[in-house]
């Protein structure tokens, strides 16, 4: 059997879209037949759309027809959860920059990956791997590594795996198993300070936010170079990331309860 070209895929991500943005608060409920009339398809071809929707839980189907399914509800909570992090952290992450003068990013896991969500600049300058949008292996520095710290040991495994992991700077940590060892230290600390794994000369303090008890959704961290820290003042930079890390955690707890 020949394999659709890519027009024709196109074509069908096209019409998946425009079926779907026929919803709105005017209209919540479709036939397949109003479906047919309003994108100018064939039943036969509408209701294969609609038996593919309905099966991926996008749709949902009764006697009155079809209706947006919990799919889309689950979705629109996961995109207003991203939304919500960034907006509640940015006024604490400047409230950061204001007090040690300092970069301050805010990081979150995807699979083998961490994506920079936010990244509040100081008026010193710094080069960092880090910019906002930039998707980085999780394995070095510690906006990555506190994401790992409290994940469970089957979720660890698929994100490490057992091969020797991407070595960025003479500090990386490239053994999974050396990596292992030390996220229980950061569970027993509820921090981690890092320096050069993943930028050569920049020292890193994280910190995670959590979403519910043991669920870290986000890293907090403020970076700087090594030259530039004070080691009487690193007590002090960890307890800020900290405070800051939990302030933003209690307020999107009470946005979502």
């Amino acid at each position: 059997m020949s394999q659709p070209s890519k027009a024709q895929r196109n074509q069908t991500a096209d019409r998946t879209i425009q079926l779907l943005l026929l919803y709105d608060e005017r209209c919540t409920v479709l036939s397949a037949v109003e479906v047919a009339g309003k994108l100018g398809m064939s039943r036969s071809t509408t209701y294969r759309y609609l038996q593919s929707l309905r099966d991926a839980g996008l749709l949902e189907e009764d006697a009155a027809g079809y209706r947006l399914g919990p799919r889309i509800f689950q979705l629109a909570r996961i995109a207003r959860s991203g939304l919500g992090l960034s907006k509640v952290a940015a006024p604490v992450m400047r409230r950061m920059v204001a007090e040690v003068g300092e970069t301050i990013l805010l990081t979150r896991r995807s699979g083998r990956h961490v994506i920079c969500l936010e990244r509040e600049e100081s008026s010193r300058n710094l080069r960092l791997s880090y910019e906002r949008g930039q998707i980085l292996p999780v394995h070095a520095g510690a906006s990555a590594i506190v994401l790992l710290a409290w994940l469970d040991d089957a979720e660890l495994d698929r994100t490490l795996g057992s091969e020797p992991l991407e070595r960025f700077t003479d500090s990386t940590i490239t053994d999974p198993q050396a990596l292992r060892a030390r996220l229980g230290e950061i569970r027993r600390r509820g921090y981690i300070v890092t320096y050069g794994e993943r930028d050569p000369g920049v020292v890193g303090v994280a910190a995670p936010i959590f979403g519910r008890p043991g669920q870290v959704i986000a890293g907090l961290t403020v970076v700087m170079p090594q030259h530039r820290l004070d080691a009487s003042q690193l007590d002090a930079t960890v307890e800020l990331v900290r405070t800051s890390a939990q302030e933003i955690g209690a307020t999107l707890s009470e946005i979502d309860s």
